[in-house]
């Protein structure tokens, strides 16, 4: 087993081990001009030397299981100030595993310990962020709040330290692992200042309600012991606009900022507080303007489900602040609702991926430029450690969100590592909570309610198959391999006379739309068992199993003549009172992709269904005139599956005409595109960047690439549009260009294409 640390140990401060939402300073002083941190810690770690962020981590993993971070520091100067800022959040989301936190932490000069944590590190309290506050959302940990004074400041950057010092605490020895994917890029996002206007509370305005404010099996702070409300502040907020020069706030003003695109990080702002002052920051990630105020920059904080609100009470003095937590915005309002301060400067430190810069395309249709633009942004701020479904209400890593994101992962970075880090943390995925042999909908996450998904076990599948296909990591899939073994051992527990699965229980889903229905989902679940049947199949090759291959193949010749009504495939059956089973009249558009995606039924077996399905069909038909009794489809996964079958069957004008017709608004909106077609949830979802593999198909006929055969694979019916893009390939590059009707393709040596 591999040592990590030379003398480190894992500490915490005494008696705070199970306290909700702490929040801890580790602090040391080192004369030296370079050096390197080796840290683990949990929950999450931040990093300021001589005051200026450094470093935000570390990169999730399994419960038990922790990853270990190298950095390097490089100055001209000899001496620096040192403090690890670490929460402990102690509940459970599915963002922040619910584990006693600890840090570990050793600086190393020439390869050598000088400072260790257990021995050279002080700790102190944080008294300056208020631990008795709201969640941010159901899926993450707590908001943020702060009284703040300038002995913050020079904590930061000399051997002060105004601060409750606190005894250490030697925690349990912690398993530790590499660190998969390569660090985060931190560019910084200056906003522009957009607004300026009046700020008042209305206290006849509703205060915002939700579930997260209430759930005791979250572990969270009882609404009466909050130290500060801001969810009843913010949700009262009024606002006007009043035209100001400055950018000096009184009592009762605010000033709003704004950037071009969406973007997930560190909310950084100048501040100088001329009086003891009371800021709220609010936030949000799409401008939607209130009908009663049109002229004003639609800002909702709780629109995403989420608290984006961030409040710092500050005594008299120059701030520099930084967010603890990455948030998601577009634009932001920072209001004084006490004193007055000048607010200087206003922008995000980005927290992104940082291997996108390799991936460059351009289009003579500058429409898919913006696309483009926009699905590169959603992918670089998803992933950042694991595949995340988005940044804002959750960052969790969803199963199915990744079997279309780990796909479009290599095309953008010229790798696969952190679909392998999501898959790698699943290999070892704790399962207590979950029903024998089921794996978590998400992870890192905890799941007190025994909330899970059976469906994005099989995607899980599916995903693992895709991955060993083009990368062939038959080590991970072995680690993988109990997972799957355990997964099928599950639903044959709900295998009927026929093989179909019959009264699935948890929360069965099939997308965001009339299939999740309870009506359309009882009983025998059509959608869900094709689904079954492929991961059957999949399954099957993976574990090198034969009898498996052949129990998917012959499911779906069975839901083919059950599902199948003549017209369309129905999604489900029920029992009579003789217990036949009988084929209910419901049918929804994305049933009929389920069974064209998974090969129930293919256009050759039946030309004439596939016909109507592509004519008649798709994001704008009218339903209440056109098929009105087939119920439409959403974006994950019904217009995703078929405008991967579009590009199936190389009908690439249409995947352009629909692509554009669908994504461009949101592009041009938020910079990003979105969980659904509507602006009420996640504007910014990691598995609209596989909009990529479609495009670079449908255009140049680029179909996939094994990175470990080196295999180009290619199809020869495509578009091409006049463009082209270079795809970096592990340090080389890929070129396609579409030009006057003809492709040309510059491969890098030792690649060969495979025309299908």
């Amino acid at each position: 087993m591999k040592t990590y640390f030379q003398k480190a140990l894992p500490i915490w401060a005494k008696g705070h081990e199970q306290e909700l939402n702490s929040s801890l300073f580790f602090k040391a002083v080192i004369e030296k001009k370079t050096f390197d941190i080796v840290i683990a810690a949990n929950n999450f770690y931040r990093i300021y030397v001589d005051g200026q962020f450094f470093a935000y981590g570390p990169s999730r993993d399994a419960h038990e299981y922790y990853r270990v971070d190298k950095l390097h520091f490089r100055s001209k100067k000899k001496g620096h100030v040192i403090v690890i800022e670490v929460s402990g959040y102690n509940c459970n989301s599915f963002y922040a595993l619910n584990r006693t936190p600890f840090l570990q932490c050793e600086i190393l000069t020439k390869n050598q310990a000088i400072k260790a944590t257990g021995f050279d590190f002080d700790i102190f309290n944080n008294d300056t962020r208020i631990r008795e506050v709201t969640r941010f959302s159901y899926q993450r940990a707590f908001s943020e709040s702060y009284n703040l004074t300038n002995d913050f400041n020079s904590f930061l950057i000399t051997e002060r330290n105004p601060y409750t010092k606190l005894e250490p605490q030697v925690m349990e020895t912690k398993r530790f692992e590499e660190r998969i994917v390569h660090y985060p890029a931190y560019p910084k996002v200056q906003f522009l200042r957009k607004e300026t206007g009046e700020a008042f509370i209305n206290e006849k305005k509703k205060i915002y309600e939700d579930r997260y404010q209430v759930l005791d099996y979250l572990k969270i702070f009882p609404k009466e012991s909050w130290k500060i409300d801001s969810n009843a502040i913010a949700s009262q907020l009024d606002f006007r606009l009043v035209e100001q020069k400055s950018l000096f706030l009184e009592k009762g003003r605010f000033l709003t900022f704004g950037t071009k695109a969406s973007v997930t990080g560190f909310l950084d702002l100048e501040v100088e507080a001329k009086e003891d002052t009371l800021l709220y920051i609010i936030f949000d990630e799409v401008d939607i303007r209130d009908e009663n105020n049109p002229e004003l920059i639609g800002i909702c904080f709780y629109r995403n489900t989420t608290h984006n609100c961030v409040t710092y009470s500050l005594k008299k003095g120059k701030y520099h602040l930084v967010s603890f937590e990455p948030y998601t915005l577009l634009n932001a309002r920072v209001v004084c609702l006490q004193g007055a301060a000048k607010v200087s400067r206003f922008g995000v430190i980005a927290y992104e991926n940082p291997d996108t810069h390799e991936f460059r395309y351009h289009f003579k249709d500058d429409r898919i430029n913006t696309i483009f633009d926009a699905a590169v942004n959603t992918f670089k701020q998803n992933a950042v450690d694991l595949l995340t479904d988005c940044p804002s209400r959750e960052r969790a890593g969803w199963l199915c969100d990744s079997y279309w994101s780990g796909a479009s992962e290599p095309l953008i970075t010229g790798g696969n590592l952190v679909e392998k880090a999501l898959l790698d943390a699943y290999s070892k995925c704790d399962k207590s909570n979950l029903p024998d042999g089921m794996v978590p909908m998400c992870y890192p996450a905890d799941f007190p309610s025994r909330e899970y998904i059976p469906n994005w076990s099989l995607w899980y599948i599916l995903e693992l198959y895709r991955y060993k296909e083009r990368n062939h990591d038959l080590s991970l899939i072995k680690k993988s391999e109990d997972n799957i073994r355990g997964i099928l051992h599950y639903f044959s527990q709900f295998e009927n006379e026929l093989g179909l699965l019959e009264n699935l229980t948890g929360w069965v889903f099939v997308e965001w739309s009339k299939a999740n229905d309870e009506e359309f989902i009882k009983g025998i679940n059509y959608p869900s068992n094709m689904l079954y049947a492929e991961g059957l199949l999949k399954a099957g090759l993976l574990l090198k199993d034969h009898a498996l291959v052949c129990k998917g193949t012959n499911l779906k010749r069975v839901i083919r003549e059950l599902s199948f009504n003549g017209e369309f495939f129905v999604d489900n059956s029920v029992r009579d009172e003789n217990h036949h089973i009988i084929r209910t009249n419901n049918i929804t558009e994305t049933c009929q992709y389920y069974a064209l995606y998974f090969g129930i039924i293919t256009k050759e077996d039946n030309p004439s269904f596939f016909e109507k399905m592509i004519k008649n069909f798709g994001e704008y038909r009218d339903d209440k005139t056109v098929y009105p009794y087939v119920y439409k489809s959403n974006l994950l996964m019904g217009i995703m599956m078929r405008l991967s079958l579009l590009n199936r069957y190389g009908l690439n004008e249409l995947v352009f005409k629909e692509t554009i017709e669908y994504f461009l608004k949101m592009a041009k909106m938020t910079g990003t595109l979105w969980e659904h077609d509507s602006v009420f949830a996640s504007l910014n979802h990691c598995f609209t960047s596989y909009i990529i593999n479609i495009i670079l198909d449908a255009n140049f006929g680029l179909e996939g690439i094994d990175y470990k055969k080196k295999v180009i694979s290619m199809r020869k019916s495509a578009l091409h549009e006049e463009g082209g893009c270079a795809i970096p390939l592990g340090g080389k590059k890929l070129f396609l260009k579409a030009k006057d009707g003809k492709l040309i393709i510059r491969k890098p040596r030792g690649y060969s294409i495979k025309w299908n």
